[in-house]
């Protein structure tokens, strides 16, 4: 028996940018090291030219040890891909890494084929981000056929990698989203957004892109702004220039919506939490990126009911777990029904209380980091203890 306090782990991230499983990839590092894990961070080499290396500077701010060395690209590169690989086999038979946890993609394919070639492989685990089971081409199913352990968000994932890549169900490991404890009293934005106590604020977080359907957000703006005029919308993301013409202020102008919309742009660190403690209310429309909503966990961190359509994980997100708690609730995605949604929970301040308070609670008790970090360590040692390489 390999006892994991004594291994060394090696965490791979495919992306230089904070892409959506960015945050709780490290958040894993960060929570596993607390334990006493010896934990590293590959940190990608590659980048574009004038843009910011998030995953760099956010490791450094958290004090995660890193490795560098390798490109990492996200998307397929067969010269960067065969530079990786011998970078990869060089840094594990250097550093003697036991076991190596994968988080999108590109690393994983990157492990499974570096590990081919070594006479004592370390075990190769995988997160899944999204709430299905991943559809396996042929490189991923190769990758898939060489890993010890996945982890995943829901059980449909579970279920779903059990059937498609043969794995034993205790291979593979449930494990809610996580968010951190938050301060809940301090400072909020409402005065520098210009707004008072009598508004009733409603957020929401989402890159400026044509598939978060930003043009059902103003239809459910519009339709709540009619019938609750001290209704306010604030949006907490970024876009590029076109994107943010087309998608925000032009819709927003049509609509003669300008009065009743905050665009405050993109939050980070202690603006966010500010920002989020500034509203009653919380939408989310169409999952990114990050298949686990997070922003949607973050926000239920912060007392904050939540409306959201159907998709993805949203209906298990806000699921009620407990008699009498209800966080939230997943809506049929269409205009009349969140708007009807966010009516009758701005209207309602007892309502709003209630809800809140059961999110609080669900984030509490169900999405504990420490509680995960700890599953996840215990995984690690189910998996060490078998030592059974998949071939």
């Amino acid at each position: 028996m390999t006892a994991v306090d004594g291994v060394r782990i090696l965490h791979l991230f495919a992306n230089f940018k904070w892409t959506g499983p960015a945050d709780p990839a490290i958040r894993t590092a960060v929570r596993l090291r607390q334990l006493g894990l010896d934990v590293v961070f590959a940190q990608a080499g590659h980048t574009l030219p004038r843009t910011e290396h998030r995953i760099a500077a956010e490791l450094a701010a958290r004090s995660v040890p890193v490795v560098t060395g390798l490109q990492l690209r996200k998307h397929f590169h067969l010269p960067s891909l065969t530079a990786d690989l011998a970078a990869l086999r060089a840094l594990l038979l250097r550093d003697r890494y036991q076991l190596v946890h994968c988080h999108l993609p590109a690393d994983h394919l990157l492990a499974a084929l570096a590990c081919r070639r070594l006479a004592q492989p370390p075990l190769l685990v995988r997160t899944v981000y999204e709430p299905e089971a991943p559809r396996l081409g042929v490189r991923m199913r190769y990758a898939f056929r060489r890993t010890a352990g996945v982890v995943v968000p829901t059980e449909r994932a579970r279920q779903g990698l059990v059937g498609r890549c043969g794995l034993d169900l205790d291979r593979v490991l449930r494990l809610e989203p996580v968010t951190e404890p938050q301060r809940l009293d301090g400072p909020d934005q409402r005065a520098r957004w210009g707004l008072g106590p009598e508004q009733l604020v409603v957020g929401i977080t989402a890159r400026i892109q044509p598939h978060r359907r930003f043009d059902l957000l103003w239809d459910v703006a519009s339709r709540v702004t009619a019938q609750l005029p001290n209704a306010r919308f604030v949006l907490l993301g970024r876009g590029n220039e076109v994107d943010t013409r087309a998608l925000v202020t032009e819709p927003i102008a049509k609509r003669g919506l300008q009065p009743f919309v905050v665009l405050p742009g993109y939050q980070r660190g202690l603006d966010y939490h500010s920002a989020l403690r500034s509203l009653d209310a919380f939408l989310f429309l169409v999952p990114g990126s990050d298949g686990t909503c997070r922003a949607v966990a973050d926000a239920m961190a912060f007392g904050l009911p939540v409306v959201a359509t159907d998709r993805g994980i949203l209906p298990e997100l806000l699921a009620t777990r407990r008699p009498g708690e209800v966080p939230g609730v997943a809506c049929r995605e269409d205009a009349a029904t969140l708007a009807a949604a966010l009516l009758e929970l701005l209207r309602d301040a007892g309502l709003r209380r209630a809800r809140g308070a059961a999110a609080l609670r669900r984030a509490q008790l169900d999405m504990d980091p420490e509680r995960a970090a700890r599953a996840l360590r215990t995984f690690y040692q189910q998996l060490l203890d078998r030592r059974e390489v998949p071939r």
